[in-house]
């Protein structure tokens, strides 16, 4: 962020080394010894082949390919030049893990320890000539943050060794500019005097007195008119050359700035007077190739263009501090940050019951403020991550020190408590979009409780880590690891499907969960987009996070690759500054219904704008249903605009038929699906015959050659997957099926983050063979979309809440606001089956199971036909147009020529796969 007109010696280049796994080079003089081996900085010792090689592989997170702990030791000569005779010497490491320590000539300089600032060692002033420059760094656990904080957490980043970034030395007068901080009208400086008596200088034309030692100031700075404030869509930077003179001294520091004004006001965030809707992921510094974020502005410009191309305009920094290439990025492109301290309190003490630690961590906010508080894109400021204790003490002491920002509530919702407030709002309300995150039920976040009361808390609202649905792994992903990391825990995946004769389907596994999984974001992110007034909302994940037991969750790679799933240009329909809204009580349908649906349209660009809305109904081959306009508008900036309402009688739709819903505004739309069903539905086939149980009477109608439909009960059979946090690997091994536990519970929904961290049913939703004739009267791709909500139950994603320790009250609060169902609908286990028998309707289960399973299949029994269905297609069907519609084409299938099943399954395997209750023992005749 700034340059001093100081002579800077950059140390990049090969420095002597040695690693000290035994502590020991402290007292054995090791600083006043030549070290023996070689290493190249800046990186890390792991990146240059220092380190053990791991044991054995990781199976909830990355491998590090060698991996070190402890005290490292680096070193080399300097040569000072005569210009610098008499000035003070800085040592400047941009980025250590964790603390550090300097020598130079063999006396010690000091220690330095910060994960979120540059360590500075004032070496004092060097003679000109040469000398020796050791420094060891240490990256043991040295304070109870977390292991959990993604700082050193070895689910992110890992707990590297070594010095990244710049590495210099920096030669002043014995007065200098320590930082300056721009503020309203204010400039506040720190400055450094090393000449043991006090001085009178002047800065800013305004007189200063200056300490022994050194001290703060604080002067008048007149920003001139011309200086345009900065946001997102304008993010206009200046530069001052900021000259400090005392007596026979000077130094002057080029401070680059931005001029904005960030307040929380109404319920919303106001950017220089304009609401602003923060839009973005979690950045939880994943950085597979070097195990280190970026350090320089290319490295950091992809990630942030990657960011705006999907319509962001935010990033949120999960417990840790991005470096200052991160925010000269942004500062640049107009993005905004939430930074937070290197704290997780999951395993530490709470804030409070540690004095070193709690020390550390204001000593880490105060750097953060400080080294970057002149960037505009650092907006937001938390206290780490769901952590416990008294941080409301740092938010007070972090508003009253630099109010450029906004601090989250940590322990409250009050204005008194912080500027905004993070709460947990994930989950859908099934296959309709009239809602918003204020209709569902009060948030939860980590065992904080949110008053239910209208629009939320009095101050502006942050959704807390929405989605993270999780989809199948990319297996052919492992190749991109040639870093410091290694995906093995992928070969056990690869191996589980292979051993369950599933390995063909890998690839369709991660497409069919991947495009369902950005269904569902889209779904979360227009939930959030309706909402009004309202502050915006953090997803986890944009990318995958391959720790905490791996959770596949992104639409792109954990390198910030995309996956295929969706190009950003379809993104920014549904995420960006200005989208088209609907707000549609059903997307399900018969010919009997009039659709309708009251158009919206969220707008958070630069000015209002004037709109022509259009919408219309397609079918699948674009052929045009209806179409309308709405009349003009204009969009008021920084709120939901209201743009009118249209209906649509179905009754000449050709149904089935899965329809496109389309509301544009000049170059902005967005669209939805929608489905249609007949109103009438034909009685059932005579040659069928429909079978609720797998019992003597159906085996005899199979052996008699008959065809039958088996609607097997969705409530019973079922294998129950216990809840647990970090459960141990038998919760997550399928037992052999047998009579009265055959199946898994059905979900629409699939898992929450991953099955390992949060043992649950964790399927991923459905792999369907589209073009089967038995689907052929329900149009469906190949993936879960929202006509099977119902079918399959479990569609509002409340008992995700509960899978991550909410408490059971919530989900059900949750699922009665959605009207969601259990009971619904199961997965029978199939691993048993033939190696290429397939189900129609296939549920994609996690990869850390893998098992063959099936709510829809087929089979021979001798000179009979089998079609099973695990679906409830009995209860309400007045009610339910998707299940009626399901009904009718697996009966019209079972009725045709075309009913032929390929493969003939044992009857001592159907007994025991279709048996929904256990077989008693006979007792024992004496």
């Amino acid at each position: 962020m700034s340059d001093h007109s100081v002579s800077v010696l950059p140390l990049i280049g090969n420095w002597r080394f040695q690693l000290d796994p035994k502590s020991e080079g402290g007292s054995a003089g090791w600083f006043d010894q030549k070290l023996p081996d070689t290493i190249e900085l800046p990186g890390s010792c792991e990146q240059r082949g220092y380190g053990e090689k791991p044991a054995k592989s990781e199976e909830r997170r990355l491998t590090h390919v060698r991996q070190y702990v402890g005290p490292a030791w680096y070193q080399r000569d300097l040569d000072i030049p005569q210009a610098w005779s008499g000035k003070r010497v800085e040592l400047f490491l941009e980025r250590c893990h964790w603390e550090t320590a300097a020598w130079v000539d063999g006396q010690r300089v000091g220690t330095q320890n910060s994960l979120s600032a540059p360590h500075r060692h004032d070496l004092g002033i060097l003679a000109p000539g040469k000398h020796t420059l050791t420094i060891c760094v240490d990256n043991s656990y040295k304070l109870p943050i977390g292991l959990w904080a993604h700082a050193i957490s070895e689910d992110t980043q890992g707990n590297w060794n070594g010095i990244i970034g710049a590495i210099e030395l920096r030669a002043t007068d014995p007065v200098w500019i320590r930082s300056a901080q721009i503020f309203s009208g204010t400039l506040k400086a720190s400055i450094g005097n090393q000449t043991g008596q006090d001085l009178v200088g002047k800065i800013l034309g305004s007189e200063i007195s200056i300490p022994a030692g050194g001290g703060e100031v604080e002067v008048p700075f007149a920003r001139s008119l011309k200086d345009e404030k900065w946001d997102e869509f304008s993010p206009v930077m200046h530069t001052l050359d900021l000259k400090l003179t005392a007596g026979p001294y000077s130094d002057t520091k080029k401070i680059i700035y931005g001029v904005r004004d960030l307040i929380a006001q109404d319920k919303q965030f106001l950017l220089n007077g304009r609401p602003t809707l923060l839009r973005g992921p979690v950045d939880e510094c994943v950085y597979p190739l070097t195990g280190y974020p970026p350090m320089d502005k290319a490295g950091w410009r992809r990630v942030l263009v990657v960011c705006k191309s999907h319509g962001f305009n935010f990033l949120r920094f999960h417990s840790w501090c991005p470096p200052e290439a991160a925010f000269a990025v942004a500062d640049e492109l107009g993005f905004l940050y939430q930074v937070e301290v290197p704290f997780w309190t999951i395993d530490a003490p709470a804030f409070g019951d540690d004095p070193l630690r709690d020390q550390f961590i204001r000593d880490e906010l105060a750097l953060i403020l400080e080294t970057y508080g002149n960037h505009p894109s650092f907006a937001l400021m938390a206290m780490g991550n769901e952590s416990a204790g008294t941080l409301g003490t740092l938010v007070k002491w972090g508003r009253a020190k630099d109010s450029r920002r906004l601090y989250r509530c940590e322990h409250g919702e009050t204005l008194a408590d912080g500027d905004f407030f993070e709460t947990g709002q994930r989950g859908v309300l099934g296959p309709r979009t009239d809602w918003d995150r204020w209709s569902t039920p009060k948030g939860w976040i980590a065992g904080k409780e949110v008053k239910d009361e209208g629009t939320g808390p009095e101050v502006t609202t942050l959704g807390h880590e929405i989605g993270q649905w999780a989809m199948y792994p990319d297996l052919e992903e492992t190749h991109k690891y040639t870093g410091t990391l290694r995906q093995l825990n992928y070969e056990r995946f690869r191996q589980s499907l292979a051993a369950h004769h599933l390995l063909d389907q890998a690839k369709d596994f991660a497409e069919a969960s991947g495009k369902f999984s950005v269904q569902l974001y889209k779904d979360e992110i227009e939930g959030s987009l309706r909402s009004w007034p309202y502050g915006g909302f953090q997803i986890l994940e944009a990318r995958d996070y391959p720790g905490q037991g791996t959770a596949i969750v992104g639409w792109l790679d954990a390198f910030w690759d995309s996956k295929g799933l969706v190009t950003p240009e379809e993104f920014r329909r549904f995420c960006g500054s200005t989208v088209c809204l609907l707000r549609m009580p059903k997307r399900i349908l018969t010919t009997a219904d009039t659709f309708t649906a009251v158009a919206q349209i969220s707008h958070y660009g630069p000015k209002n704008l004037r709109a022509e809305p259009e919408w219309s109904i397609t079918d699948e081959s674009g052929r045009k249903i209806a179409r309308g306009k709405l009349p003009p508008v204009t969009l008021e900036t920084g709120r939901v605009n209201p743009v009118g309402e249209f209906k649509v009688a179905l009754a000449s739709v050709a149904a089935p038929a899965r329809l496109v819903v389309t509301l544009s505004a000049g170059d902005i739309f967005n669209t939805w699906n929608i489905w249609v069903y007949p109103d009438q539905q034909p009685s059932p086939p005579v040659n069928v015959r429909i079978a609720h149980s797998f019992d003597q009477a159906t085996r005899d109608a199979l052996a008699r050659g008959e065809r039958v439909v088996l609607f097997s009960s969705p409530g019973e059979g079922l294998i129950e997957s216990p809840r647990a946090f970090y459960g141990p690997d038998k919760l997550r091994t399928m037992p052999p099926v047998q009579p009265g536990a055959n199946a898994l519970p059905g979900s629409f929904m699939p898992a929450f983050w991953n099955m390992r961290l949060f043992n649950q049913i964790g399927t991923l939703g459905l792999l369907c063979d589209s073009k089967h004739p038995a689907l052929a009267e329900f149009p469906t791709e190949n993936h879960s979309d929202w006509q099977w909500a119902d079918l399959l139950g479990r569609f509002s994603a409340a008992v995700s809440f509960v899978d991550a320790c909410a408490p059971e009250a919530y989900g059900r609060a949750f699922a009665r606001c959605a009207g969601d169902v259990t009971g619904r609908s199961k997965a029978i286990v199939l691993d048993e089956t033939p190696p290429d028998f397939r189900p129609i309707v296939q549920v994609i289960d996690n990869y850390e199971r893998n098992s063959k399973l099936g709510s829809i299949f087929e089979t021979r029994v001798g000179t009979g036909k089998l079609l099973v269905c695990a679906l409830d297609l009995d209860t309400d069907l007045a009610q339910r147009p998707a299940a009626q519609q399901l009904r009718r084409s697996l009966l019209a299938y079972a009725a045709s020529d075309q009913f032929n099943p390929p493969i003939e399954l044992p009857i001592v395997l159907l007994d025991r796969l279709l048996t929904v209750k256990p077989i008693k023992s006979q007792p024992t005749t004496p």
